[in-house]
């Protein structure tokens, strides 16, 4: 004998959706705010702000996680009212807007990563091709007395 599989019913009641809906907006919104303050802060690079934002993004798509986990099992019927889809409209605009926030971010991240990367092979002379100016002028990275222009 095969083992039944459960069968997803549509959902009728759209109120039960709206209002996970709802709450899934409120947590994305808050997810949203979180990677604005986190962008800001990454491009003034304020350090202590974007430890404060990157917790308080944690936090909210920790919320989102469990508002997504509260929303009505089973599929919409063709009869769902326009304020539910209206509602499924915002939220996927503002996920593709979390999205790419989060993607660009990253890529600030990246560029600060390297820039300090760099950074830190010039000041500890690691660098591979290193044109030094010294008191008797350019000379090759030998150590003492020697320091890299214009780089860090």
């Amino acid at each position: 004998m095969a083992p039944e599989v459960a069968r997803i019913e549509p959902v009728t009641d759209s109120n039960g959706y709206i209002v996970a809906l709802e709450r899934e907006l409120l947590t994305l919104s808050a997810v949203h705010e979180a990677l604005l303050a986190e962008t800001a802060a990454l491009i003034d690079g304020d350090t202590d702000n974007l430890g404060i934002a990157t917790t308080s993004k944690n936090a909210a798509l920790e919320a989102h996680q469990v508002a997504l986990n509260q929303r009505p099992a089973g599929d919409l019927s063709e009869a769902a009212n326009s304020e539910l889809r209206a509602l499924q409209d915002r939220l996927a605009s503002l996920a593709g807007d979390c999205q790419d926030l989060n993607r660009r971010n990253g890529a600030l991240i990246s560029k600060l990563s390297d820039r300090t990367k760099a950074a830190l092979t010039v000041l500890q002379g690691t660098e591979d091709f290193a044109v030094l100016y010294s008191a008797s002028g350019v000379e090759p990275a030998t150590g003492k007395g020697s320091r890299v222009l214009g780089k860090a």
